[in-house]
């Protein structure tokens, strides 16, 4: 099958560049080495801003957890798609096959193959070919969320409006504080949040549940507990080698925090004012 006779998306631009992520999709990261059917698969379920590429390679540098990334975001794998031949229009069948061959790619050498997924993924998934969902049920789930809310927000805000997902993209705009979409964004996490614990309960499935924080706080440890949860041996394995993406960390974050916790203090106000206005007895005339 020809890469030429099918119509990729172009990975999502920035500034005129590709899409930082695409490089985790490239031939020189394969595995390339487990000739059988993964003996154990797993998700690596998560939501926006929680530090899910840091945390998938780490998961990926270890050796013994696979290269757990967004294989069925079809806005990020352009780079797959194109030179394993696929399009993202292909059929349930093709698609099978897509997911055989990535597995075949980017299984490590010790039989484990794990794959990240956001909600909204999820669901598109389901809608498209709920059969195909149900084919790649994975063997455990990995649930990765952030303690601080309020910090996955404000990055959530940052990164919608800017454009820029990831540190270091050149000619990234600058973007004010804006109290009513960080706001925005803390609810919509808490809603992607609330529709995975709905999708837990009604497959069934009982998460490992990790946290950013403790990825960082915990660091080798964490992944560890991770790959005992899941029954992986473990092994004496030197590191893979694939490049880090840099952390999102300034000054900016602090003074926004400040901001937001007072603007939804005096928020708050209004609104109890409002409702007590409310209850106040009319007086007839």
């Amino acid at each position: 099958m020809s890469a030429q006779n099918h119509r990729v998306p172009p990975d999502r631009l920035i500034g005129g560049r590709p899409h930082q992520a695409s490089q985790y999709y490239d031939a020189g990261l394969d595995f390339n080495c487990f000739g059988e059917d993964p003996t154990i698969r797993y998700m690596l379920a998560t939501v926006p801003r929680s530090g899910s590429t840091y945390c998938a390679i780490r998961f990926w540098q270890s050796g013994l957890l696979g290269a757990p990334m967004e294989y069925l975001n079809f806005r990020v794998v352009g780079n797959l798609l194109r030179r394993l031949g696929y399009s993202v229009e292909m059929e349930a069948m093709s698609l099978v096959n897509y997911w055989q061959d990535v597995e075949r790619l980017r299984t490590s050498a010790n039989g484990v193959y794990g794959f990240k997924m956001f909600i909204a993924n999820y669901i598109e998934i389901a809608k498209r070919a709920p059969d195909f969902l149900a084919e790649i049920r994975p063997d455990h789930v990995v649930y990765l969320t952030r303690r601080d809310d309020i910090g996955q927000a404000m990055s959530y805000s940052r990164a919608q409006r800017s454009k820029a997902w990831f540190a270091g993209v050149p000619g990234t705009p600058e973007v004010g504080y804006d109290f009513a979409h960080i706001r925005m964004c803390l609810r919509s996490i808490n809603h992607q949040k609330n529709a995975w614990e709905k999708t837990f309960d009604l497959t069934g499935t009982t998460p490992i549940r990790i946290t950013y924080e403790d990825l960082l706080e915990r660091g080798d440890a964490c992944i560890q507990d991770v790959q005992s949860a899941m029954g992986i041996a473990p092994e004496s394995r030197s590191p893979i080698d694939v490049p880090m993406i840099e952390r999102q960390t300034d000054g900016v974050s602090l003074e926004w925090r400040e901001r937001f916790m007072e603007d939804s203090l005096r928020e708050q106000q209004r609104l109890e004012d409002e409702r007590a206005k409310e209850q106040e007895p009319s007086v007839e005339t």
